[in-house]
């Protein structure tokens, strides 16, 4: 039996010796049901406590129960996520004389810490977010995996250390830390994308980094990374597509490993179609995959999804139609579960499919990250196009001239040539500090000085910024890094996590293992984008398992909603201008009441104006929410 327990985790340490209670304990678990509504767990060694929420994959039995003790009680650890590649590190444990009790991923995690200490989290392949502690040292060690897939926040207030997977478990048992961060509010509502720093929404909660371990020993606390690569190679690899195809698939295989059906979020794009391509022919039972269906709608793809679908014959399709019937409440829930205020960027539609994959599966794969490693984004183009005049070596086959490219380059928008002409003035002008706002600026003075000095790192497009970190000597290789690590994927593996624990559905990631995203990161541009289409190793790679219809595809949807015209329906009108425009809104000092008020009333009437201001009113409204919901 494989062992594989998704979950919520939290502890409590006091530094002057007081005693945690475990009412304190139950709190953050129960805060947490979500993320474990199948069992719980509790440990006080005097002033350290720790608490765990189990979701059970399989291996329901209690050899798997945490926290879990190592055999001689002198560690005990909570741990949520997966190490994919446990079996090996097993045989490697059993080889040097470890004995098992138990068939779960849980007891290699403990007893690899065990026996090889913080070099372990070098050999794991997987997402984690766990803390360790060890009761002869009175040290805890808490650690995060390498990009950050699962959550860990933490809060210090005087002589206590708290920790949980949310915030929201910090509040259940300290609620003194709900003062909001108005420095990160004024950021969000001036277009910063979230996750890109430490911060949260709470001022004093913060989150461990991803690729980082912590040891806090007599109050003391050290940080590392553990990841060890270094970006910056860029070189041309003659197997570049050989190599891409083996380490994908093994991946892929790798998260496979489950005694419970695996399903697939597929949107018809090129990154949830290799999944899929590779996953499918894999599962002897059969796989269910969950797509979106907008009939009718601009934004619809289903008939990328139907066509990968229907070249897999082991695929199940569920067609998941969301609608606006239930839009405020529903992103009230996206919220709660964020713990923040969230951007656009799908979290709508991926409600839903997560919803519609809970009643069939518990696990699903999906494609973060190839856009972010790959360039997917029209975004790229420009930092490609650049790295083209510069003559840098393409390191990849490329026969389209510059101006063909720029013509294929535009359609991967929907405002084409405008749109990659846009995002060619973006980089230039977040050089020069400019264009970070959203198009109507309703924010209150105060908040607005609130928020200081721009940091690059918050927003798309800052690769030629001198503040941005450039390690590579491709303009598209920097632009990927940066979006990688701080402003996109940060942001996107959140919501990704916040949604699918919403809905007890535990989401793996073929495409963030770490040999893989080194491979990519070693990568020159030209084998990124290539003859005017993006992931052109990717689609090399799977040419021959997908519809050509997916690979010579060029537009990028994302994962679409019509978002703008639900907005405009007149029952969702009422119920935003209700809420923003309500006394409790225009006191709490984060909008100018005239300027929110201009903007709402030209958001009806100006359909040119509402498709421009979507992306802010959105973000209103989850500031709002946001404000009910934590203060």
């Amino acid at each position: 039996m494989l062992a594989r327990i998704m979950c919520g985790i939290a502890g409590v340490w006091y530094f002057d010796g007081k005693r945690v209670e475990e009412a304190s304990l139950r709190r953050m678990a129960d805060a947490q049901k979500h993320r474990g509504p199948d069992g719980e767990g509790f440990f006080v060694d005097g002033p350290l406590g720790l608490a765990h929420r189990r979701l059970e994959i399989v291996d329901p039995g209690p050899l798997s129960d945490q926290p879990m003790a190592d055999e001689s009680g002198r560690f005990r650890i909570v741990y949520n996520g997966e190490v994919h590649n446990y079996l090996e590190l097993r045989r490697d444990l059993e080889s040097a004389g470890h004995v098992f009790r138990s068939g779960g991923d849980t007891e290699v995690v403990l007893q690899a810490f065990v026996a090889w200490g913080e070099e372990c989290f070098r050999r794991f392949n997987g997402m984690w977010a766990l803390a360790v502690w060890d009761a002869r040292d009175r040290a805890l060690t808490l650690s995060r995996d390498r990009f950050g897939i699962k959550p860990l926040c933490v809060s210090r207030r005087g002589a206590r250390l708290a920790f949980a997977s949310e915030p929201k478990a910090i509040l259940a048992a300290f609620p003194e830390e709900r003062e909001p961060d108005r420095r990160e509010l004024a950021a969000f509502l001036q277009g910063a994308v979230p996750d890109g720093t430490e911060a949260t929404f709470f001022r004093n909660i913060r989150t461990i980094p991803p690729d980082s371990v912590v040891r806090i020993e007599g109050g003391k606390q050290t940080r590392r990374k553990f990841w060890g690569f270094t970006p910056g190679e860029d070189r041309p690899r003659p197997d570049s597509v050989e190599a891409f195809s083996e380490l994908f698939g093994d991946a892929t295989a790798l998260r496979l490993r489950s005694d419970v059906p695996v399903g697939a979020c597929l949107s018809g794009g090129m990154d949830s179609s290799a999944i899929v391509a590779r996953a499918a022919p894999r599962l002897p039972g059969g796989m269910d995959c969950f797509s979106l269906l907008y009939p009718g709608a601009p934004c619809d793809e289903s008939r990328f999804a139907a066509a990968v679908a229907e070249a897999m014959p082991t695929c199940r399709l569920h067609w998941v139609e969301p609608d606006a019937s239930d839009l405020l409440a529903t992103m009230e829930r996206i919220v709660w579960h964020h713990d923040a205020p969230a951007p656009l960027r799908g979290r709508y539609p991926q409600w839903y499919v997560f919803g519609a994959a809970s009643r069939h599966v518990r696990v699903v794969l999906d494609g973060q990250g190839g856009d972010e490693m790959l360039g997917g984004y029209q975004r790229f183009a420009p930092a490609y196009l650049l790295d083209r005049l510069r003559g840098l070596p393409p390191g990849g086959p490329n026969t389209a001239s510059l101006p063909v490219e720029v013509v294929r380059l535009a359609g991967l928008g929907n405002r084409g040539l405008a749109g990659l002409a846009a995002g060619c003035a973006a980089p230039a002008l977040r050089r020069m500090g400019r264009g970070l706002h959203l198009p109507a600026d309703v924010l209150h003075a105060d908040l607005r000085a609130a928020g200081g000095d721009f940091d690059p790192r918050r927003y798309f497009s800052v690769w030629l910024n001198p503040l941005a970190e450039r390690p590579f000597r491709s303009h598209l290789n920097n632009a990927l890094w940066n979006e990688f690590v701080y402003a996109g994927l940060p942001e996107v593996l959140h919501g990704e996590d916040a949604l699918s624990m919403a809905w007890s559905i535990e989401s793996r990631h073929p495409l963030l293992d770490h040999r893989l995203v080194e491979f990519c990161f070693s990568l020159p541009y030209g084998a990124k984008i290539a003859n005017g289409r993006t992931k052109d190793v990717m689609r090399r790679a799977l040419a021959s398992e997908l519809p050509a219809k997916i690979v010579e595809r060029r537009d990028k949807k994302g994962f679409p909603a019509p978002m703008t015209q639900w907005l405009r329906r007149p029952d969702c009108v009422r119920q935003w201008r209700a809420l923003l425009l309500s006394a409790a809104a225009l006191e709490r000092g984060v909008f100018d009441a005239q300027r929110l008020r201009g903007a709402l009333d030209r958001f009806e009437r100006d359909a040119r104006f509402a498709a421009r201001c979507t992306e802010a009113l959105w973000r209103w409204i989850n500031v709002e929410l946001w404000f009910r919901l934590f203060s």
